[in-house]
């Protein structure tokens, strides 16, 4: 819980954490003591990551080997009861360059079982040639195919390569929907916004005058 009270110190009153627990299914006790203690920091969850895996690993999702484990969605939902968390990252897991046909089930499958009161969000991520989505074209046709929601981190996409102004364009024109959620950090180096070269305020601007009206996280390194 020293995250959330560095959060609040900081001035955030919303948060963001990965899945907070380190089994997938924690007991109703241990949900309910991490939600008293965004509670007694002052501040309120807004996104949570689902079931990665061994993260310390380098796992990034299960999805591309295994549903998730028994148990993880009734405590999800638990955590949202307590919370009212009501979307986060679905990570897909490192299956390779294209999702799978496996993967895609999967997804669809969660989105169905959560899908009235959590929306999962698909995110490229830059790093891994495992993962299988590195653009925001390719996580909106998947998104579209499983009904899960797309989660823009600009940094990623700019370590990625991706024509993030071409995107925008997309965007402006109506030829793609915005994201569900958006994430900024600088590249290179993802650090805070000006410790890099990407435009990012250029970027949101954009993004807000195509209609989202969303949140925009703080995904930077703080060091």
């Amino acid at each position: 819980m020293a995250a959330a009270h560095a959060a609040a110190a900081a001035g955030w009153s919303l948060v963001e954490f990965w899945w907070p627990f380190p089994v997938p299914d924690p007991a109703p006790a241990e949900i309910d003591a991490f939600a008293a203690g965004l509670d007694r920091a002052g501040v309120r969850l807004v996104a949570v990551n689902l079931w990665g895996g061994d993260l310390g690993a380098g796992e990034r999702g299960v999805l591309h080997r295994a549903d998730l484990p028994p148990g993880h969605l009734a405590a999800l939902r638990r955590l949202h009861g307590a919370t009212g968390v009501a979307m986060g990252n679905l990570l897909p897991g490192a299956g390779g360059p294209e999702p799978t046909a496996a993967q895609e089930a999967r997804i669809a499958a969660v989105v169905e079982e959560v899908g009235d009161w959590f929306t999962p969000l698909l995110e490229p991520l830059s790093g891994d040639p495992r993962l299988p989505l590195r653009d925001p074209r390719a996580a909106a046709a998947l998104a579209e195919r499983t009904g899960a929601g797309v989660l823009a981190d600009l940094y990623h996409l700019a370590a990625n390569g991706v024509d993030v102004d071409a995107w925008l364009g997309d965007l402006a024109a109506g030829r793609a929907a915005p994201p569900a959620h958006v994430q900024v950090a600088d590249a290179p180096g993802r650090g805070a916004p000006g410790t890099g070269a990407a435009p990012l305020g250029r970027w949101v601007r954009a993004l807000r005058a195509a209609g989202y009206a969303g949140h925009v996280a703080a995904e930077w390194d703080p060091s």
